[in-house]
């Protein structure tokens, strides 16, 4: 496993037609701008009472324009330089001066700085913690309910250590994942063991357990609460290799899914899925048309899919609803909505006047369990 930083050209920002705009004085203002108008609608008009903001970086290759790798396995240190900024210049930054610019003292701030961006946790996590330090510090100066500030892990190869190490391991197929895993960490244990203590220390800074929760493989027939535990019990298997009992820190802090959806898309592609085997495999996977919603790329239009999906969001809202017997407490759920995985239609290409990727049957479970009408 390299411990190199990355080589960084520039940051830059993604804008609602799809085109990436250099990092500047001016377009980071425009940003930060978007993001404080954004904040003033939700608490001001939709009357929000918990904002979460969550994190995330994806390299871009200078030439084809298209991300080269998954965010979870760049070492990139989030004070790093490039043209003159920082992933805390650009992004985190940006979201403290909106949210502190429309603060009220009804609504609380969960903010997790990074999410899927585990090997950099792992390996720059002093780092990380002085990022969360300052960004809790700046956000607690102005009238808050609460602020809560995190960095938030993969469901699995939380670190990225060993899809660093091996760009294509058998653990990063999910169904091949527990056959695989402990082969493959023998072989960059001698590596990734030396950053535990550092990691641990960053995992008690937080002040909540942030998951992307996907999960992989869940059964075709009848879901169940119990299956929407897989996230937090694989997490908790791959932790206990590097000696860290995931149930010391959900006993003492809330426990999030900071982003969570079901696809229902082929993998990595924009076409539905062939078969619900394939939607239950890749949960990650989906599409968001630019432009809006097209029906060709609609995987919900299959009935079966349909139904599979409703079934995904009972068995999540299920588990929320326990009061007890789940192996470990989960306390919210923040759904990936927009394209295919946005089951409220809130995202602008979510919806055209083909149709859209909301079901009001899943947004009636959500608000039902969320005590709103």
């Amino acid at each position: 496993m390299a411990v190199d930083k990355e080589r960084l050209e520039s940051w830059t920002f993604k804008d609602a037609q799809g085109n990436n705009v250099v990092a500047s004085k001016d377009s980071v203002a425009r940003w930060q701008r978007g993001l404080q108008a954004c904040f003033d609608y939700a608490i001001k008009i939709k009357k929000f009472r918990v904002l979460h903001v969550l994190g995330h970086w994806d390299p871009l290759h200078p030439v084809l324009l298209r991300p080269t790798t998954w965010r979870n396995l760049m070492n990139i240190a989030p004070q790093q330089k490039a043209a003159g900024h920082s992933y805390e210049d650009v992004m985190l930054q940006p979201v403290v001066k909106a949210l502190n610019a429309v603060s009220s003292p009804s609504v609380e701030v969960w903010f997790s700085v990074s999410g899927e961006m585990g090997l950099s946790n792992y390996l720059h996590a002093d780092a990380w913690r002085g990022v969360m330090a300052n960004t809790r510090q700046q956000l607690r100066r102005k009238q808050w309910k609460d602020v809560k500030v995190a960095t938030a892990l993969n469901w699995q190869m939380f670190c990225g250590c060993i899809a660093a190490a091996n760009p294509e391991p058998g653990s990063f197929d999910p169904l091949r994942y527990n056959a695989s895993f402990a082969r493959e960490f023998a072989q960059v244990k001698h590596y990734a063991l030396p950053y535990v203590k550092s990691f641990k220390l960053l995992l008690s800074a937080n002040d909540f357990i942030g998951i992307s929760g996907y999960g992989s493989g869940y059964r075709l027939k009848q879901l169940s609460w119990r299956d929407m535990e897989v996230p937090l019990q694989t997490l908790a298997y791959e932790l206990g290799f590097f000696g860290i009992n995931l149930k010391e820190y959900t006993s003492r802090k809330p426990v999030i899914y900071v982003e969570q959806g079901l696809g229902g898309v082929l993998q990595y592609g924009i076409l539905p899925a062939p078969d619900l085997a394939t939607v239950s495999r890749y949960t990650f996977s989906g599409s968001w048309p630019v432009g809006g919603y097209k029906r060709e790329f609609d995987p919900w239009q299959r009935q079966d899919f349909s139904a599979y999906r409703r079934d995904f969001y009972r068995a999540t809202v299920d588990l929320l609803a326990r009061g007890k017997g789940q192996q470990y407490k989960l306390d919210g759920v923040y759904v990936w909505s927009v394209g295919s995985f946005d089951v409220f239609g809130v995202h602008p290409v979510s919806s055209s006047s083909e149709g859209t990727f909301a079901d009001p049957a899943i947004i009636s479970m959500i608000k039902k369990v969320n005590g709103v009408s």
